[in-house]
C-alpha cells in the first residue's frame, strides 16, 4: 500500500466518523445521562451537603472581604486571595465528583492541601515579630518563578509557532526576579524559599511545609494525589478497578472513590476558612465566628452522609 492509498483510506474513515457524529454523540450523551442519574440517586444528598459546605465557606470569605477596610495589610490580603482560590478549587472538586471522577478530583484536592498549608503558615507566622516580611517573600518568590517560566517560554516560542515576549517585558521580569534575590537572598529561588528567614530554615518540600502548618498527618493523601497527577507507574496501578468480572482499566467515570476527595476537600476548605477568620485584621466581627461554627457543623453532616453512601456503594456497578 503506497502513501496516497493510505491517505485515501484515512480520509474516508475520517469522513465516515464525521457523518456518524450525531448518532455517536447522542449515544454518548445518553449513556452519560443514565450514569449521572444513577450516581445522583446514590450520592445526591452527600454531594449536595458538600456543595452547601463550599458555598457557606465562600459566603464567609465574601463577608469578611466586604468588612475588611481597603487597602488592608498584606497578611489579610494574602489570606483573602488564598481563600478565594481555595473556593474555586473546591468547586472544581464538586464538579468532578458530580461527574463520577473521584480520582480526578484528587488533583484539585492536592491544590487545596497546599493552599491550606500556605495559608496556615502565613496566618500563624505573618504577624509574629521578625516575620513582618513573610508575605513579601511569598510574592517575591513568585517574581522569580515567573521569570523562570518566561525564560522557558522564550526558549520554545519559535517551536510552538507563537510570538515570544518582547525584550522589554523579559527585562522587567528579570529585574523583578533579581530584586527579590537581592532583597531576600539566593534561597528565595528554592521551591519553598519564601518560608525561610526568621521562621527558620526553608522547608525542603511540601511535607515539611505541611508539618510547619500542622497538617503533615494528611500528607499520605497528597502523595496519592501526586500519583494521580503524574505519569508514574503508581498512577497506572490506581487506574485499575476491581469489578465483579475482574480488574478493569478505567477510562471513564465511576460511582466509587468519591468519599476521600469529598471529605478532604471539605476538611481543607474548613482549615483555610478558619485561618482566614482567625488571623485577618482587624478583629473579625462576632457573627463570622458563628458562621464558622455553622461551617464546622456542615462539615460533620457532610462526612456522615458520605460515609453512609459509601457503605452502600458495594451494591452498585462501579464503572460508568
Amino acid at each position: 500500500m503506497d502513501q496516497e492509498e493510505l491517505q485515501r483510506i484515512i480520509d474516508r474513515m475520517t469522513a465516515k466518523a464525521v457523518r456518524r457524529a450525531p448518532q455517536t454523540l447522542r449515544r454518548m450523551v445518553r449513556r452519560r445521562q443514565l450514569f449521572e442519574g444513577r450516581l445522583r440517586r446514590h450520592w445526591g444528598r452527600s454531594l449536595d451537603l458538600c456543595q452547601l459546605t463550599f458555598a457557606h465557606a465562600e459566603a464567609v470569605g465574601a463577608e469578611l472581604s466586604q468588612l475588611t477596610p481597603a487597602p488592608c495589610d498584606m497578611v489579610t490580603a494574602a489570606l483573602i486571595q488564598l481563600h478565594a482560590r481555595a473556593c474555586r478549587a473546591a468547586d472544581e472538586v464538586h464538579c468532578l465528583l458530580s461527574a463520577g471522577h473521584g480520582q480526578g478530583a484528587m488533583k484539585p484536592v492536592r491544590l487545596l492541601y497546599e493552599l491550606a498549608a500556605v495559608a496556615r503558615v502565613i496566618g500563624a507566622h505573618g504577624w509574629s515579630p521578625g516575620n513582618e516580611d513573610l508575605v513579601e517573600r511569598y510574592y517575591g518568590h513568585e517574581d522569580h518563578t515567573a521569570f523562570r517560566a518566561m525564560q522557558i517560554f522564550q526558549r520554545y516560542a519559535e517551536d510552538l509557532g507563537v510570538e515570544p515576549y518582547p525584550d522589554e517585558e523579559v527585562e522587567d521580569a528579570r529585574r523583578a526576579s533579581q530584586d527579590a534575590i537581592d532583597r531576600f537572598g539566593p534561597g528565595i529561588k528554592n521551591q519553598l524559599g519564601w518560608a525561610a528567614g526568621p521562621i527558620g530554615n526553608a522547608p525542603a518540600n511540601t511535607q515539611a511545609l505541611a508539618a510547619l502548618a500542622g497538617l503533615a498527618h494528611l500528607h499520605p493523601y497528597f502523595e496519592w494525589a501526586c500519583a494521580e497527577t503524574h505519569a508514574g507507574a503508581q498512577g497506572m496501578q490506581l487506574n485499575r478497578v476491581e469489578t465483579r468480572r475482574g480488574p478493569v482499566l478505567q477510562t471513564g467515570p465511576s460511582v466509587a472513590g468519591l468519599v476521600d476527595p469529598a471529605d478532604l476537600a471539605v476538611q481543607f476548605i474548613g482549615h483555610i476558612t478558619h485561618t482566614l477568620i482567625e488571623h485577618s485584621r482587624p478583629e473579625p466581627e462576632p457573627e463570622l465566628w458563628v458562621h464558622l461554627a455553622v461551617l464546622h457543623q456542615l462539615q460533620a453532616r457532610t462526612h456522615d452522609a458520605l460515609e453512609s453512601a459509601h457503605l452502600r456503594t458495594r451494591d452498585l456497578p462501579l464503572i460508568g
